[in-house]
């Protein structure tokens, strides 16, 4: 399976679940924290692949790269505050 494979599934399911709660969830601090996050794993992906400490296998990714970092690399901090925020909205006691 490659990366793009499951970050498509991983995706999806968050995409789906966060269409369902779409007018209950705060969407301009989800797009701000996104934003951030994408920023810094941009920084800290590029250190981590670019000295070695994670690789990756170049059969199972596009080849698209931001610095050193692979596209797929970014799915995860593009589906954190989104998932965080539906875990949240679903874990709210009822008054």
């Amino acid at each position: 399976m490659t990366y793009l494979l499951l970050n498509s599934l991983f995706l999806g399911a968050v995409a789906v679940a966060g269409l369902l709660l779409i007018k209950r969830l705060p969407w301009k601090p989800i797009g701000l924290a996104t934003l951030a996050l994408v920023a810094m794993t941009a920084v800290f992906d590029n250190i981590i692949v670019g000295t070695g400490i994670v690789a990756y296998d170049e059969a199972l990714i596009t080849g698209i790269k931001i610095g050193y970092a692979p596209i797929e690399d970014f799915a995860y901090a593009l589906a954190a505050p989104l998932l965080l925020s539906i875990a949240a909205e679903l874990t709210k006691r009822q008054k």
